[in-house]
């Protein structure tokens, strides 16, 4: 039986849907071809047409082949074809399955995801502590750090203030290394 394996699905080249198919045998010496459906407007009457077509050439739309019909209502690019194909020649439609790429990934990292933790009652909060809890933390007052905390961009300027967690971090880390 004659077949017309899908080669191109949805082509975007026409005003219209489109497929491209290759002919076993060629239809009219032509190998490749393309199916699409002028849509109607007005009284002129939808179209399905098929047209040769080479590969990286343009399709020749002034010279449509045998199979090519009008159509009473509008219908989808595969039910279109298959008639179009089915009468050109008596061409029964092969869509190929899809290449399956059996090499390696670039990167071979597991692409798992964190199970969500819906067990927890609360949601986890970023640590928060006020300028004076912290500065009794690090032995230090409330105005020094304060200080400290401007020298690093803080727009902090009071001790009932809260500091956040990262912040609080740095300054944890400034005073641990002994500096004043």
């Amino acid at each position: 039986m004659p077949t017309a394996t899908l080669i191109d699905r949805d082509n975007l080249s026409f005003a219209g849907p489109a497929n491209c198919y290759q002919l076993d045998p060629p239809l009219m010496g032509n190998e490749f071809v393309m199916v699409y459906i002028e849509p109607g407007y007005g009284s002129i009457t939808p179209r399905v047409t098929i047209v040769p077509k080479r590969i990286g050439d343009a399709p020749a739309l002034n010279a449509p082949l045998p199979g090519s019909y009008s159509l009473q209502h509008d219908v989808s690019i595969d039910d279109g074809a298959w008639f179009a194909l089915l009468a050109a020649g008596g061409y029964e439609i092969v869509v190929p399955d899809p290449a399956v790429d059996d090499s390696p990934a670039e990167f071979d990292e597991p692409t798992t995801l964190e199970p969500l933790a819906l067990d927890k009652a609360e949601p986890e909060v970023a640590e928060v502590i006020r300028v004076h809890k912290l500065a009794k933390e690090l032995g230090i007052t409330s105005t020094e750090l304060l200080a400290k905390l401007a020298e690093y961009g803080s727009t902090i300027t009071n001790a009932s203030a809260n500091v956040d967690h990262d912040t609080a971090q740095i300054m944890r880390g400034i005073y641990a290394e002994g500096e004043s």
